[in-house]
């Protein structure tokens, strides 16, 4: 079903010498990292539209690889493993830190959600104190963001006050919230648009005041100007075109807009909690 669509498991991979300046073939694929947001097959199908798309407008192989967890996929981008990267804005900054040439962002905030199963007796985020969340990731933005406004709007740290559990993906958290297996899990209204209506209508979102420039697209200097001059016109034309339309309305996305450095300088705190983290090993 996706013939030129592949999976990288990256966490296994080891970095390539001369990752950073060699160039492919001329005629060869062009890799496209996608974040591990949601279920790999879920994320394959999402993308495989747009996959299609810049292939045609770029007259190459565009092939799919996603990573098994974010730490793989954060590994992924500093080893240079991607020619097109999607990712969160956080990890978009230290990829532009790389050399990495931003392109466009979703034109939404990214906005996280606390979910609660519909009936809780939580009636506000607040009343977390002692309950179990689940979230895809603590890398993840949405979870980055959530444990800040958890901490300075309520009082409430992670692993203290609350036991914050990683999941397999974001759609993996609310599905847990759905069936009662979690008192909460951080989401989005993205990734809620994405699952099913009857898993939505399960559950009750909270919105978070702090919020965040959305997913990036970044692209490796070592494409050359001339083809990266190609994806950005891709890229920017997707929207026009039918196949793109229906993408951005099954995404929940809201289309594309250029990276500015202030989206850059916006993200930077949260990609520098994350350094921290990933030093610490939490």
């Amino acid at each position: 079903m996706f013939g030129m669509v592949l999976l990288s498991l990256l966490a296994a991979a080891a970095p390539r010498a001369g990752a950073e300046t060699a160039p492919p073939p001329v005629s060869g694929p062009i890799r496209l990292g996608l974040l591990p947001s949601i279920a790999t097959l879920s994320l394959l199908r999402l993308y495989d539209p747009l996959r299609h798309h810049l292939e045609e407008a770029l007259g190459r192989p565009v092939e799919l690889y996603t990573a098994a967890n974010f730490h793989s996929h954060l590994e992924a981008i500093r080893d240079g493993d991607f020619d097109l990267l999607l990712t969160a804005p956080h990890f978009g900054v230290l990829a532009y830190d790389r050399g990495y040439v931003p392109l466009f962002r979703y034109n939404q905030e990214l906005t996280p959600l606390v979910v609660v199963p519909k009936g809780s007796a939580v009636r506000e985020p607040g009343q977390l104190r002692g309950r179990r969340v689940v979230t895809a990731d603590r890398l993840a933005a949405l979870s980055v963001v959530a444990e800040a406004w958890l901490k300075i709007d309520f009082g409430l740290r992670a692993d203290v006050d609350y036991r914050l559990e990683e999941v397999a993906s974001h759609a993996t958290s609310v599905r847990a919230v759905a069936i009662g297996d979690a008192d909460a899990a951080i989401s989005s209204p993205s990734v809620l648009q994405q699952l099913p209506e009857e898993l939505r209508d399960r559950v009750v979102p909270f919105t978070s005041r702090l919020r965040m420039p959305h997913q990036m697209y970044l692209v490796h200097p070592r494409l050359g100007e001339e083809t990266i001059r190609a994806v950005r016109q891709a890229l920017g034309g997707v929207g026009e075109t039918e196949r793109g339309r229906a993408f951005f309305k099954s995404g929940g996305f809201k289309g594309l807009v250029p990276v500015e450095i202030a989206d850059i300088e916006q993200a930077r705190p949260y990609a520098d909690l994350v350094s921290i983290k990933n030093r610490s090993g939490n």
